[in-house]
């Protein structure tokens, strides 16, 4: 809450400084600016710490193609990845979107 009092009083200083002063605006409000989009820069990338750079625990699981193929498809374009280690049990993310998990059963040859 104090973060935000205080740029709120930053902002009221710097309009104040421009109207009563001779001093150009961009000169005043420009560093403010800076700051904002720092502080969104940083807020950014931050976030991707614990997002992006999830690694699922333990030693990944070898899939049996002989027996089941499973493939994961997109909704969203139609691209579709096969699974051939599974490291996790999440479905990955495709355009912005979970990708749906298809299961093919593995025919058996007819004698």
């Amino acid at each position: 809450m104090l973060r935000g009092s205080v740029v709120a009083g930053l902002v009221v200083v710097a309009v104040v400084v421009v109207a009563v002063t001779d001093v150009p605006a961009p000169y005043v409000l420009g560093p403010l600016v800076g700051l904002a989009i720092a502080r969104i820069g940083l807020a950014t990338f931050l976030s991707l710490r614990a997002g992006g750079a999830h690694i699922p625990e333990g030693d990944p699981e070898p899939i049996d193609l002989r027996a089941e193929r499973v493939t994961y498809w997109c909704e969203g374009c139609g691209a579709e990845v096969l699974l051939l280690v599974r490291g996790t049990d999440m479905p990955p993310r495709h355009c912005g979107e979970r990708m749906v998990e298809r299961h093919e059963v593995a025919r058996t040859p007819s004698n």
